[in-house]
């Protein structure tokens, strides 16, 4: 987490003190030495110590009770009313002060689950070990040194710790103190901690306003990473699944095994990366360009063989057969690799290699410039236990239907320039690799405006009905956040991010990625009190 100093860094006084003696009060756990050290003298000094205590409690999603009841106890030391809803979600409720007694209570919110993954060579049980912190200085941007919070070999869990950590030192602080320090008023605040959001929104999918008595119309989330940028938009989503049936041809029409070769079909290399993050960047989809070789490929087989005597003479009039076909492995993934295995005569061999070389040749043309690790290549498969082909209607409909199905961005949106506003990851297909009888196709679609999402999930289920599919099913959707322009919360954001940037301007922007913010909006819009109203997201 890189720290621009505030403008007015809060003084280690009196007031500060209380703040870090209530925070030490709670069940914070043993914070280890080199965790403390590297904490030490950074400003404001609650704010630290809370980091500290969060990184040294495991908190992998799912895993949540430890720092629920650090959060729980922080609450109760101070006296401060709180609530919990089925799903786990917490909410802490501290009095306007200093003249804000009787402003609209304002809901700040951050998830207390982290991210969990480490270096390979790292001995390390995110369900046991702390986080162990580390202080260094780095280059950034124009070449400015910063001094940055990081870990020692795993992920730091700033993602939301740093937010979570902001919102207890606000709750912390004495009712004559605003955040810098001084004497402003503050308004009723509903801070607002969620639980599982890493693994799928879930904790916020399950949040009830009604039982946490939630009743702010201004929310601030504090998940968003880059200071210096306001976040006012982030796209919704819904997966789509769908099942085709596949035909096997019957063992008796199988070429005979001295006539054939299993060839496998490989597209790998790809930079892959985040569905919503990086869909704009027009990075290759494995899934997408493997079915398009492999279509090619069958295709010059076919030529191939009506070149000689007899015709074609493959299972149901195709010369090359296709065993299986699989790629992808996440939903919020591009495919990264893809491959399909190939029943060929040995007279179609030669074809199918110059097709699929000419494939990866047109895949360079078109995105060697982004994709520099792209390679396509076939192979003999000496895998005994190749199951039975499919019939040619099954291949080219599964071909067929991959090639039709939307992918990237479809639309871009009209408020913020050069945002996605719709797309479609084709994010993973697995087809017949056992000896199945159905290929399974997920797609992710995303939009910031619920009638888009639905209308693309509308043209999956169009494409894959056309193709014979027997089962087509939806997720729930998760709603997307539209930017408001007009907000008023961003404008006094703006004002005050202003001058902490020292005449700068904040950056103002949408993500094309899920943030708990669009789904508690809705959840705060359908309850009983004030409403979601407005809202900005911001960090680090």
């Amino acid at each position: 987490t890189n720290m621009p100093p505030p403008a007015k860094p809060a003084p280690a006084d009196a007031s500060t003190a209380d703040a870090s003696t209530a925070a030490a009060s709670a069940s914070a756990p043993a914070i280890p030495p080199e965790t403390l050290s590297a904490i030490k003298g950074l400003s404001p000094p609650d704010l630290w110590h809370h980091f500290a205590s969060l990184s040294s409690i495991p908190r992998p999603s799912r895993r949540e009770t430890a720092v629920l009841k650090y959060v729980k106890d922080f609450a109760d030391s101070l006296g401060l009313r709180r609530t919990e809803d089925a799903a786990g979600n917490v909410c802490v409720f501290r009095p306007g002060s200093g003249g804000g007694e009787d402003a609209i209570p304002v809901v700040i919110q951050g998830h207390v689950d982290m991210v969990t993954e480490k270096n390979a060579d790292v001995d390390h049980d995110f369900d046991v070990d702390p986080i162990l912190l580390r202080r260094f200085e780095e280059e950034g941007h124009g070449g400015k040194v910063a001094t940055w919070i990081g870990a020692r070999g795993t992920t730091l869990g700033a993602d939301n710790g740093i937010g979570v950590a902001a919102a207890l030192t606000l709750l912390g602080r004495p009712a004559d103190v605003d955040v810098d320090g001084g004497g402003r008023p503050l308004p009723p605040i509903e801070a607002l901690f969620t639980v599982d959001e890493e693994t799928g929104l879930n904790g916020a999918m399950g949040l009830d306003p009604e039982a946490l008595g939630l009743t702010g119309r201004t929310m601030l989330n504090l998940d968003t990473e880059e200071w210096g940028d306001l976040y006012v938009g982030c796209a919704g989503g819904g997966d789509t699944r769908i099942t085709l049936p596949l035909s096997r041809v019957e063992e008796r029409e199988r070429a005979k095994e001295e006539d054939a070769d299993v060839l496998e079909v490989r597209v790998e290399g790809l930079m892959g990366g985040h569905s919503g993050i990086n869909i704009h960047e027009g990075r290759a989809n494995a899934v997408l360009l493997c079915a398009s070789a492999v279509r090619s490929a069958m295709k010059a087989a076919d030529d191939a063989a009506a070149a000689v005597a007899g015709g074609p003479g493959g299972a149901d009039g195709t010369a090359a057969a296709l065993v299986s076909f699989e790629g992808g492995d996440k939903h919020n993934a591009i495919p990264r690799e893809a491959r399909a295995r190939l029943l060929v005569p040995k007279s179609a061999r030669s074809a199918i290699e110059a097709s699929v070389k000419a494939s990866e040749e047109g895949f360079a043309a078109e995105y060697g410039t982004l994709e520099k690790g792209l390679k396509v290549s076939v192979a003999a498969d000496d895998d005994a236990s190749s199951p039975p082909p499919l019939d040619g209607p099954s291949a080219r409909r599964l071909l067929s239907m991959l090639l039709s199905l939307p992918s990237g961005p479809l639309k871009f949106s009209h408020v913020i320039p050069d945002l996605v506003e719709t797309s479609n990851n084709v994010a993973s297909v697995s087809a017949a690799a056992s000896g199945s009888s159905s290929a399974s196709v997920l797609c992710s679609s995303r939009s910031s405006v619920g009638p888009a999402l639905e209308r693309v999930r509308d043209r999956i289920e169009a494409a894959a009905s056309l193709a014979g599919a027997s089962s087509v099913v939806r997720s729930e959707p998760y709603p997307g956040w539209n930017p408001d322009p007009n907000s008023e919360v961003l404008d006094v954001a703006r004002r005050l991010l202003r001058d902490r940037l020292h005449g700068a301007e904040p950056g103002v922007k949408a993500i094309h990625a899920g943030l708990e913010c669009g789904l508690l909006r809705e959840k705060m819009d359908s309850g009983d009190g004030g409403g979601g109203g407005d809202g900005i997201s911001f960090g680090p």
